[in-house]
């Protein structure tokens, strides 16, 4: 029985390691297609109200921190609607920040695999709209 039960989490423990293997994967390519889309230069008075009252707290935030902060606005579309990713350098957690087209926060997580490399895979037509900082991303 104890060998078992040591089986069934090996069997665990490598489809665990397999699959976020394959998620880091999909994080690093998507990544990589963030980096070649063409910014465009789009007045922040253009933009949605609720962007522009996020960018104005980003640029509050971390004002002091101009010189290691590197701060991203990509839109896109994903499932047929406009979607603003936002990327922080300082922030660990990659896909905390995406908001549909009028500023309601997406809810999932690079966890949620499905969903999260749905969105990494089928999202398309990025443009990068802002930027904030002086650090790497």
């Amino acid at each position: 029985m104890r060998k078992f039960i040591l089986l069934v989490l090996l069997l665990v423990t490598i489809g665990c390691s397999e699959s976020k293997e394959s998620n880091v994967i999909e994080v690093e390519t998507f990544l990589n297609k963030l980096k070649s889309v063409p910014s465009v230069n789009v007045p922040k008075e253009s933009l949605p109200e609720w962007i522009i009252v996020k960018i104005n707290e980003i640029e509050v935030i971390h004002s002091k921190d101009i010189s290691i902060v590197k701060i991203r606005i990509f839109k896109g579309e994903w499932n047929k609607q406009t979607v603003y990713f936002i990327i922080d350098s300082l922030n660990s957690c990659l896909l905390c920040e995406i908001y549909d087209e009028d500023g309601k926060k997406l809810a999932f997580s690079v966890n949620d695999s499905e969903v999260s490399g749905n969105f990494m895979t089928e999202s398309q037509n990025w443009e990068k709209i802002y930027e904030f900082g002086e650090g790497v991303i």
